[in-house]
């Protein structure tokens, strides 16, 4: 087990070195500098934290689930919009891609199957039904 472990540390170590990662790294220090898209990021948030609030209600109002679901909407939007945010996705998608090779590579040699990608790595900016 000790050697698993071992192996599981250097890849780790290599993921950390990555250039994939470190674009990731990059685009995160910029979206975070950015005061409008930590301003976006924050409607953003506190709409999700509200929208999850009501839902956890014992008789949400669904007029009033779908208002916020809908500045949610409009806030994710505005995100997008913002160039250092869309840079962050794409660094995102591009790393999740790569978990997502090392993932098939593990199942293989693990099992000798192949399973076929599913065109989404978890990120929407790697996914083409979000684009």
């Amino acid at each position: 087990m000790d050697k698993v472990f071992e192996k599981t540390r250097e890849l780790g170590q290599a993921l950390l070195e990555s250039e994939a990662y470190l674009r990731m790294k990059e685009a995160e220090d910029r979206a975070m500098q950015n005061a409008e898209a930590a301003a976006a990021m924050t409607a953003y948030l506190e709409k999700r934290t509200e929208l999850q609030t009501m839902m956890q209600g014992d008789d949400p109002d669904p007029g009033a689930l779908k208002r916020i679901s809908d500045e949610m909407d409009e806030a994710q939007q505005r995100l997008q919009l913002i160039d250092d945010i869309a840079a962050l996705n794409d660094a995102r998608g591009e790393f999740n891609s790569l978990i997502g090779q090392i993932n098939q590579v593990l199942q293989f040699i693990v099992t000798g199957n192949m399973e076929e990608p599913s065109g989404c790595a978890g990120s929407c900016a790697s996914c083409p039904g979000c684009h």
